[in-house]
């Protein structure tokens, strides 16, 4: 089987040759192979953030793709690397640090895995500090080129396989803990939390609610949009992934708030103002 798209998800940056030479790599071996670039700009070594833009954008993504993964926090004994097969046919080359794990449902679930460590398929003499260029990148063309899983590697019980757990937030009878997920470029606050966690706890469309994030606690409109609130206004809303999220129109929340991934936040529901009673009409 040839897979003609290879996804590619780092924390590399742009502003050094890093991911230059690592597509360079990819490009050389297999030169048939397209590359869609997901994001280069995940926080350095933060597997967390990694793994959730991944999963968020799984469902998007070609299949069946070779998706490679790179957020690989160095350590004394480097992590193994792995190749996962997905029930959808595609595969996701990573460190084995959970960075894909949250990614793998969205793809069908896991079917198979094997450990990248057939030296004969890497690049010669491979840098101790630069897997992603002499190890995963050479791996994973290889495999968008039609190379069969079994080829990579030693076989791996998936059971075995590093996987991160997802936070959950915490609904209660008038509230919900939950936690900034992810902040993204235009500063707006994606949280753990869906919009069925806050109707859970008494929040609709519609309603203010209450923030409460780093000591400050706010009240903002919970709406379709942040569109449907005034420049420079908080709102809460759905997002286009089905997560609430917390914005600024035309501004940052994240600026607004000064709140940072990871960071806890409470959303809480407030008394509605009620409507006015209507009087009975007279007589005409």
């Amino acid at each position: 089987m040839t897979v003609a798209w290879l996804t590619f998800l780092s924390d590399y940056g742009v502003e050094d040759a890093f991911l230059g030479v690592c597509k360079g790599v990819i490009a050389r071996t297999a030169p048939e192979v397209r590359v869609l670039d997901v994001l280069h700009l995940v926080q350095a070594q933060d597997v967390e953030q990694g793994a959730a833009v991944l999963a968020s954008a799984v469902p998007y993504l070609p299949a069946p793709a070779v998706h490679l993964a790179l957020v690989d926090p160095f350590r004394a004994e480097p992590v193994r690397g792995v190749a996962v097969r997905t029930a959808d046919g595609s595969t996701f080359v990573s460190p084995d640090n959970g960075l894909t794990s949250q990614a793998w449902a969205g793809a069908g679930g896991v079917v198979a895995a094997r450990v990248l460590d057939d030296p004969s398929l890497w690049l010669p003499a491979p840098a101790r500090t630069f897997r992603g260029r002499d190890v995963f990148s050479p791996v994973a063309a290889r495999l968008a080129a039609g190379l069969p899983l079994e080829q990579v590697g030693s076989e791996v019980d998936p059971a075995d396989l590093v996987r991160l757990a997802v936070r959950a937030p915490e609904v209660d009878e008038d509230h919900v803990h939950g936690e900034v997920a992810q902040v993204d470029h235009f500063g707006n606050l994606t949280l753990n939390v869906q919009a069925a966690d806050l109707e859970a706890a008494g929040m609709h469309v519609g309603d203010d609610v209450e923030l409460r994030v780093g000591g400050k606690t706010l009240r903002a409109p919970f709406r379709l949009t942040y569109g449907e609130v005034a420049r420079g206004r908080l709102a809460v809303c759905e997002d286009s992934f089905r997560t609430i999220t917390v914005a600024v129109n035309q501004g940052s929340a994240a600026t607004t708030l000064r709140a940072r991934r990871a960071d806890p936040l409470v959303l809480a529901r407030v008394a509605q103002a009620a409507a006015p009673d209507l009087l009975p009409a007279g007589p005409a």
